[in-house]
């Protein structure tokens, strides 16, 4: 960013929409509005077009905004522009935290999407991790292959489109009035994003991954059936090639969005753009035959899911430090709480709305000023990030107890066995959608409650160690169902 380049040879930019310094407040509201439109057409006549000036130094919606204000002040209303008209002062406002978070609704809305789409990868990257594990070593016998090694996928899959939609939906919604529910889903007005500069690499890079995940749903969900050969090949096979090489591709645009070939391996984004890249590349070779097959596909491809996690590791430390941006938008990951900077929350009496701005600003003690911490909950500590960890792996242990069971309901067993499959399953679900509860919870009180908030510190503990609990016997009750079958005791007794 050249903030320091003059836009017009030492004149400001404010000569642009004030040419006339005598336009006096004092007269009626019509006059001032046609003597402030007529001498800002006779002041801009001799001045050049600066639109792709401010439009190249990524400050033109700045600029648009700070004019719109200015005029509204110069017609008579309460408030107006803020700050100076100058290239410095629009280029600052790209970094401030009140820039990204204009409001508190907006802040949790961009927190709550960062927060689902690290934690979707991570279970994801869980369950095929488990996958490749299995189908190299042979873990599991021949009449468990389809429930522990193709249903899985799918449910990885699902998970992955889920988090890759989130990370879509927050770059789509940069722009979007949240406090009022106007929100994209599909699409957005893509020069507005660049004005806000959001570079075409984003854009481009969640398209590749969005297209990603949809191949790779399509080849997840096809091999959970028996395909003839030339199907597989259609249906299953050029998929995941298909769908390998767009992971790469989004890899590739993150690595250049921030700049991973010009800047040091100092910053948390640097490594998550690498590691995505390393995965996508994986993804890709693994799947194409002519590349490589057999022991060096499986283990490339399991060298790739593990690049993934560990992105998807340094993306959920990102969130733990509000960098909301993920790879996708790092001007965002700039946008921190700055401890030299009073932000307040000042809550709009008419709309509602909960805004977050500099105190020096807006001057006063009015009532509805709150300070911002005092409003937005701290950040995670490294105990809390530690037990999310944990309940990730609580709830990809439990999906694959629950593929477990299918198997053993779809076995030939006593009736009473298969009733406790049934109740095992059960257990299962149920304990996948508690731990979703939670993390919903904890994505939202990231503090555990103080002494003097009892019982909630009470209970923020004792889930804790009930964590600790869940996940041994999640791993001993996996242990179980696998032993089980292969020592032969869910076999019918002879009559």
């Amino acid at each position: 960013m050249r903030g320091s380049e003059p836009l017009l040879d030492g004149k400001s930019l404010g000569a642009i929409v004030s040419p006339d310094a005598n336009c006096s407040r004092s007269t009626s509201p019509p006059d001032r509005e046609k003597k402030v439109k007529r001498n800002f057409r006779r002041g801009v006549k001799d001045l050049p077009d600066l639109t792709d000036r401010l439009k190249q130094l990524g400050i033109h919606a700045e600029y648009l905004e700070w004019r719109d204000n200015y005029f509204r002040w110069r017609l008579g209303e309460a408030s107006g522009a803020k700050g100076e008209n100058t290239v410095e002062a629009h280029a600052k406002r790209i970094t401030e935290f009140e820039h990204w978070y204009p409001t508190v609704k907006t802040f949790t809305f961009r927190r709550t999407l960062a927060f689902w789409a690290s934690v979707l990868f991570m279970e994801g990257c869980l369950l095929f991790l488990w996958v490749g594990i299995v189908s190299e070593y042979e873990l599991v016998k021949p009449k468990e292959v389809y429930a522990l090694t193709k249903v899985p996928p799918a449910v990885a899959g699902a998970m992955f489109t889920l988090g890759v939609y989130m990370a879509y939906f927050e770059l789509i919604n940069v722009d979007s009035d949240v406090d009022n529910e106007k929100l994209n889903f599909v699409w957005c007005d893509w020069k507005t994003l660049l004005d806000l500069r959001v570079e075409w690499f984003s854009i481009v890079g969640a398209w590749s991954y969005l297209g990603g995940v949809v191949f790779y749903s399509i080849a997840q969900i096809s091999d959970l059936f028996d395909l003839r050969p030339d199907s597989q090949a259609l249906l299953v096979e050029w998929p995941y090639i298909y769908g390998g090489f767009l992971f790469a591709v989004g890899g590739c645009f993150e690595l250049v969005i921030n700049r991973v070939f010009t800047s040091p391996p100092t910053s948390y984004v640097w490594w998550v753009s690498l590691f995505n890249f390393a995965g996508g590349i994986c993804f890709w070779a693994s799947a194409v035959p002519s590349i490589m097959d057999g022991v060096l596909a499986a283990n490339t491809g399991i060298f790739g899911t593990t690049s993934y996690l560990i992105a998807s590791l340094i993306t959920l430390w990102m969130w733990r430090g509000e960098q909301f941006g993920g790879a996708l938008i790092p001007a965002m990951n700039r946008a921190q709480r700055g401890a030299d900077t009073s932000l307040t929350v000042c809550k709009d009496p008419k709309t509602g709305r909960s805004c977050i701005v500099v105190s020096d600003l807006i001057g006063g003690n009015a009532e509805s000023q709150q300070h911002l911490k005092d409003v937005l909950n701290p950040k995670l500590s490294w105990r809390g990030l530690i037990f999310l960890n944990i309940y990730v792996f609580i709830a990809a242990c439990q999906i694959i107890c629950c593929c477990a069971c299918l198997h053993h309901l779809n076995a030939s067993i006593h009736h009473l066995v298969r009733r406790r499959f049934l109740s095992t399953f059960v257990s299962g679900l149920v304990n996948v959608v508690i731990v979703h509860m939670i993390l919903m919870l904890n994505s939202v009180a990231v503090k555990m409650p103080s002494e003097m908030e009892q019982p909630y510190r009470g209970l923020m503990i004792s889930m804790r160690l009930l964590s600790l609990l869940i996940c041994g016997n999640s791993v001993l009750a996996l242990h179980v169902l696998l032993s089980e079958s292969s020592d032969g005791i869910l076999s019918v007794p002879n009559s």
